[in-house]
């Protein structure tokens, strides 16, 4: 009993010395994610409640609104995927990021591999890829996409999104993530059909 008493003990006592430390980690990476979905803002408002949704504004230097960024999620293959989404003033997106999934490694995690560009002999002598990453292919194919265009396609396309190879059922996910949030942000809004 007497372990028990002590491991609880020591289990609260690191609770309470982490836990701002990891608030302000999670604090951190949702403001990197917004800054990620809307590239133009320079700030955002604090988060404003929604009938259907909650959301952010993306303001530039003069508080006028470039966009807006809200969370989505869904069902993947093996975990529940969560989506930050930024729209313009006109509704087309601007960016998601993908902040939470825990899908299969290999197939529907390369839904966040961003590709190297580095040869093999690169990497084997330690050059090469000094810039700053890139942004995953799948993430990145979502920008200017329109509510319509959110559907996925098996083939090359130019219009909807484009599934990864051997995660059909996470691609639709994270799509569907961001359609169902983008039409519930619209139709609070008054713009949705």
């Amino acid at each position: 009993m007497l372990i028990c008493l002590a491991a609880v003990s020591a289990l609260a006592l690191t609770y309470r010395l982490t836990k701002d430390k990891i608030e302000e980690r999670a604090h951190e990476e949702q403001l990197r994610a917004l800054k990620v979905v809307l590239p133009r803002a320079t700030h955002f408002s604090d988060r404003k409640s929604g009938v259907e949704i909650d959301y952010y504004e993306g303001l530039d230097r003069d508080e006028k609104v470039v966009g807006y960024a809200f969370l989505g999620e869904a069902r993947g293959y093996s975990s529940t995927i969560q989506v930050v989404v930024g729209i313009d003033p006109e509704g087309a997106v601007t960016g998601i990021e993908i902040t939470e999934q825990k899908e299969t490694p290999g197939l529907g995690s390369k839904a966040v591999e961003v590709p190297s560009t580095r040869t093999f002999w690169e990497a084997i002598l330690g050059r090469g890829d000094t810039a700053e990453p890139g942004r995953p292919w799948f993430e990145a194919q979502f920008a200017g996409k329109i509510l319509q265009d959110l559907k996925v396609v098996t083939g090359k396309t130019d219009i909807e999104i484009q599934a990864l190879t051997g995660a059909t059922i996470t691609s639709r996910a994270v799509t569907e993530a961001v359609r169902a949030s983008l039409e519930s942000f619209l139709s609070q809004q008054g713009e949705g059909n």
